[in-house]
């Protein structure tokens, strides 16, 4: 099971009411808490909704505008991107099966993933309006470009990639 902490825009874009309550992961999983945001494209009514992991800001792109109709697309695009990114066979496996056990909606609760977000958006946002087409905005490349993304590791207080969270932790070959 997940946790999905979306933005005040998206739930309501959504038409869905937040959980009170913050589920724990399952024992050993490590996809568990996700941020969910609605991204402008430039292209009239066409628009992205970004999933973040917290804390590896392992990123996750769907065409559309709601929680309900892109959550089948993150389930589906999660693994691709595992795949394309040399994640284990064993990790890819037992987080797809937990994170497909199901999940609850909650609103967003660490400025920190909020400002991290915020950068990334900003970045997202420009290169798609650089797109001659919106069926043209290749998300496979930004979400492996993202995965070089240098952010500040509160834990240990260095800047990391995303790539060097999951390979320090040994998932990735």
């Amino acid at each position: 099971m997940i946790i999905l902490h979306a933005v005040q825009k998206l739930l309501k874009t959504s038409g869905l009411q937040p959980a009170m309550y913050i589920s724990a992961p399952s024992e050993n999983q490590y996809l568990h808490a996700w941020y969910a945001k609605l991204l402008s494209t430039g292209f009239p009514g066409k628009l992205l909704v970004m999933y973040v992991h917290q804390p590896s800001l392992l990123l996750v792109l769907t065409r559309g505008r709601s929680i309900n109709t892109t959550l089948p697309s993150f389930f589906s695009r999660l693994p691709q991107l595992l795949h394309r990114n040399n994640f284990k066979q064993e990790f890819i496996e037992q987080e797809i099966q937990l994170v497909e056990e199901g999940y609850v909606i909650s609103r967003t609760n660490n400025r920190s993933m909020l400002g991290s977000m915020n950068a990334i958006t900003v970045n997202i946002e420009t290169s798609c309006r650089m797109s001659p087409l919106y069926e043209l905005i290749n998300l496979d490349d930004i979400e492996d470009d993202y995965l070089d993304w240098f952010t500040l590791d509160a834990a240990s207080g260095r800047y990391l990639r995303t790539r060097d969270y999951w390979v320090e932790r040994g998932f990735i070959n």
